[in-house]
């Protein structure tokens, strides 16, 4: 007989559509400019955290812990995407684990970032920590791994 522990935690079919949910949620927020609802997909002691492949020129300027907590990281994304004039997010491929704490998710991304007629798109992958808490899934970590990218940066750098 299997006990339910947090070593054999199951997700459940439930589970598995809320968190789902969640992830397309943040980026219908994200390219709707809504930062208050992209904040609330976050726990108040999450943390952002960006990498980039080595050979993307200036990614070191950008790797490390963006921000902590909801409202600072709907703040510092607000503040890179909020001066585009479109954004598109495409999520491919996810996959949800079990963990201890709740659940551990790999989502492919594609990002589309657009100011006048200049461009910057990137690929990667969200991986996130997922809590159940207040009776919903948030994230309470993510790593934004850019794999690569093409275009101007400074369209989101602002340089």
């Amino acid at each position: 007989m299997t006990q339910n522990t947090p070593s054999t935690r199951q997700i459940d079919d439930r589970d598995d559509a809320e968190i789902r949910s969640v992830l397309l949620g943040y980026v219908e927020a994200l390219d709707g400019r809504d930062f208050a609802r992209l904040a609330d997909t976050f726990t108040e002691t999450a943390e952002l955290e960006n990498t980039f492949e080595g050979y993307i020129p200036g990614g070191d300027d950008f790797t490390g812990v963006m921000a902590r907590g909801a409202k600072d990281i709907a703040g510092a994304i607000g503040g890179l995407m909020g001066r585009l004039d479109a954004t598109q997010h495409f999520l491919g491929a996810i996959w949800i684990e079990p963990t201890g704490e709740g659940a551990r998710t790999r989502t492919q991304v594609i990002a589309h970032h657009h100011r006048g007629t200049s461009f910057y798109h990137t690929g990667g992958t969200y991986t996130d920590s997922f809590v159940h808490t207040d009776g919903r899934w948030r994230i309470d970590r993510r790593v934004l791994h850019t794999s690569w990218t093409t275009g101007d940066p400074t369209v989101v750098t602002g340089g």
